[in-house]
């Protein structure tokens, strides 16, 4: 959550806008349900991707254009 916090706050410092109209609509989605990347890799956890996907269509469905992930 973190690592998102900061991406946010750099976009919002990079972005020039003069009121708050002016800054591109973001949708920030936290899901904790997402198993652990590096256990996955590691042979030490559950395979991440169906959740990652099924993350990825939600914000599809949102309206949202591409993904980052911090």
């Amino acid at each position: 959550p973190l690592a998102t916090a900061d991406l946010f706050r750099r976009i919002v410092e990079r972005t020039p806008a003069r009121r708050d109209q002016d800054h591109p609509r973001i949708i920030i989605y936290n899901n904790p349900k997402i198993p652990d990347r590096t256990a996955f890799i590691l042979g030490n956890g559950p395979d991440p991707r169906p959740e990652l996907i099924a993350s990825a269509k939600k914000l599809e469905s949102w309206g949202a254009d591409f993904i980052i992930m911090p």
